[in-house]
Formats: structure tokens, C-alpha cells, sequence
């Protein structure tokens, strides 16, 4: 038994087993993952890892099965493991590559850790495990950790969530997590914190600008999905800046001079397939590397999905909140998309895209 001490829940308690998992190298790689990408460049304290992360899904994970011991056992390291496939700088290089559960899936597979987990568990079993509601749901054990924590260390105040209300009142029946009448206000909370972190933090454009810098880098640089899979950020730093190629080490050097490309369009209109690749195309050939086009997928808020029980009878928080209802309408609002270029051709490329729009 090992007491970790952590900002955000106090002591951590992970088992010989926990510790055997965390010490092996494809979980010890999170130390070197940031939680939030590039935000850093925005939040100068966002240096946080999916280590930490990790250790505090599964945190909540055990505080819940606690409560619920009918669930099985094998959740809360599910819960330890679920982010052990992410790429450098988190969610930034998937416009590039498969989501991250994919990677996790492979490493559980390939990697020491596996061996680990073949001690006590099947690996299917495990992988199935990582898909249960626990740690992949509407309210989980990974969204309570992590916009808490996103919130402490970017230093908004908008994450604040009643984690020891929700955890008390979340019931397994057998199938689903169950909010129970008294958690209703803090499931609420946990949306509304949710909602308000989105465009403060998740997508704040200059961390939006940042991250198509570096998946362009990426992209010319010619990293494979086999690259990619055990890099951590050293490993990728190292390879863009030593790049043979001038526009991938040119930047490279300007994210980490933030020396940052600005925004031409920044727009919450939606283009059609055709429109969207039609000018992807067309920045490409006229521009290259200096302007870019990011034009992300919506937020889908998955929270408003939970199942809560009021007056006996279990419903969906959207149906039984007209709080979630409203923030449910209003998450249009917090998508945006933009075209981003180097200060010296921002002119030209604005007019190029005005025209190319109408």
C-alpha cells in the first residue's frame, strides 16, 4: 500500500496492485503527457499530467465502488488505466491519429503492463471493463477528477463540483450508474462546471491556434501512427525540432516562442462537406504551412444523458432539469471554427478566404 498525496482529493491510496500497474513503463510515460495539451501557452499553472489524472479517476472510482460493491473489482484499475494510450499534448494529435482508447487497447496488448495485468485479470476482460459507465459514462469517475482538477491548476473558477454529494448518492443497479433524488443539484453543477469550462479552457483560441500549429508540424513531419504510439512530449519535441524540414522546425519554434499564428476567421456557421473541403484544399495549395483550418467536432455534453431517480421512478437529467435543458440549447453556442495565419500573410490569406467564401 502506497499513500500518494494530491492537491485535489488529499491521499490517494493505491494497493500493491495499483502499484505494481503504475510502475511500469507505459503508465509512468503519463508523467510526461500534459492534461491539457497546450494550454499551458493560455494558463501558464496547466502543467499537469495523465498521471495524476489517472491516479484521481481512480480515486473516485474506489470511493464509488465503495458504496456499490456489487460492481466488479476490475473497474477502479480500469478507471487507473483508461487515459495509458494518450499522445503527446493529450487530445491534440488526434486530428491525426486514432482516439487514444484505441492506443490504450494496443499498449494493454504489447506492453509490460499487460503482463501485469495477466496476475489477476483476462485482457479482454479488462478491456471490456474500460467501456463500463463507471469509467466511460454520462457522470464517471474521469470527468469528476478532471474538470476539478483542470480548474485547480488553470486557476478558473468555473470547475467547481460537489464530488463527495455525488458520490454519495450514485447507486449501481445492475446495468447503470443511478443519480439518486439528493445528487440531482450536483449533477446539475457538474454540467454547469462543464459547460463554462468548454470555451474558457477546452477551446480557447489560442490554445485552438496552438494545437492546429502542432498538428500541421506533425503532419509535415510525416510521424506515423507507429511513431506515435509510445512517444511522450520529450520524444516529440525532440523529433519536430530536429526536423529536416525548415517549415516543421519553423513551427515548432514559434509555439515554443509563442510566436503564435493569429485568427482570419473565426466563425459559428457550419459549411457543408463539400465547402469545408473545398477550402481545405484550397488553403493548402495557395498558402501551405502558413495558413490553417481547424474545424473541430461539436461538444456533445454528454452529462444531460445520466440516469437520475426522482420520485421513484428513473429519468434522464435533461428531462428532469430545465437547467440542463437550457445549457443543452445554449452548447451551440460554445463551437466555434477558424482559419489561423502567420502575421505576415494575414491580410493576404483574409482576403483570400472572404472571397472564397461568399
Amino acid at each position: 500500500m502506497k499513500l500518494v498525496h494530491d492537491p485535489v482529493h488529499g491521499g490517494i491510496e493505491l494497493d500493491d496492485f495499483a502499484v505494481k500497474l503504475v510502475d511500469t513503463p507505459e503508465f509512468q510515460r503519463l508523467r510526461r503527457i500534459t492534461q491539457l495539451g497546450l494550454a499551458f501557452l493560455v494558463y501558464p499553472s496547466a502543467r499537469h499530467t495523465r498521471f495524476e489524472h489517472s491516479l484521481g479517476t481512480f480515486h473516485i472510482a474506489r470511493l464509488i465502488r465503495g458504496r456499490n460493491p456489487e460492481i466488479d473489482e476490475g473497474v477502479v484499475y480500469a478507471a487507473l488505466l483508461h487515459d495509458l494510450g494518450h499522445y503527446p499534448f493529450s487530445h491534440t494529435l488526434e486530428c491525426l491519429f486514432p482516439r487514444h482508447e484505441e492506443n490504450t487497447r494496443w499498449l494493454i496488448r504489447h506492453g509490460e503492463i499487460g503482463d501485469v495485468l495477466k496476475e489477476r485479470f483476462s485482457l479482454s476482460e479488462l478491456r471490456r471493463l474500460l467501456s463500463h459507465p463507471l469509467v466511460s459514462g454520462d457522470i464517471d469517475s474521469d470527468r469528476m477528477d478532471y474538470l476539478v482538477r483542470d480548474a485547480y491548476y488553470t486557476g478558473v473558477a468555473y470547475g467547481i463540483v460537489d464530488l463527495e454529494r455525488l458520490v454519495r448518492n450514485l447507486r449501481w443497479d445492475g446495468e447503470r450508474l443511478v443519480l439518486e433524488e439528493k445528487g440531482i443539484m450536483a449533477g446539475q453543477n457538474l454540467l454547469l462546471a462543464r459547460s463554462m469550462m468548454y470555451p474558457t479552457v477546452y477551446q480557447h483560441h489560442t490554445v485552438r491556434i496552438a494545437s492546429a500549429m502542432l498538428c500541421k508540424a506533425a503532419e509535415l513531419e510525416g510521424i506515423s501512427p507507429r511513431d506515435v504510439r509510445l512517444m511522450d512530449e520529450v520524444d516529440l519535441i525532440a523529433r519536430l525540432r530536429g526536423s529536416e524540414k525548415p517549415e516543421v522546425r519553423e513551427l515548432i519554434g514559434a509555439i515554443e516562442t509563442r510566436r503564435l499564428y493569429k485568427r482570419v476567421i473565426w466563425s459559428g456557421e457550419e459549411l457543408d462537406g463539400e465547402e469545408l473541403e473545398e477550402l481545405k484544399i484550397e488553403l493548402e495549395n495557395e498558402f501551405g504551412h502558413l495558413a490553417l483550418l481547424d474545424y473541430p467536432s461539436k461538444p456533445r455534453f454528454e452529462e444531460r444523458n445520466a440516469f437520475v431517480r426522482l420520485g421513484g421512478e428513473v429519468k434522464r437529467l435533461s428531462e428532469v432539469s430545465p437547467l440542463v435543458e437550457a445549457l443543452v440549447k445554449v452548447k451551440e453556442s460554445y463551437w466555434w471554427w477558424g482559419v489561423y495565419a502567420r502575421g505576415d500573410v494575414l491580410n493576404e490569406v483574409r482576403a483570400f478566404v472572404s472571397k472564397n467564401l461568399k
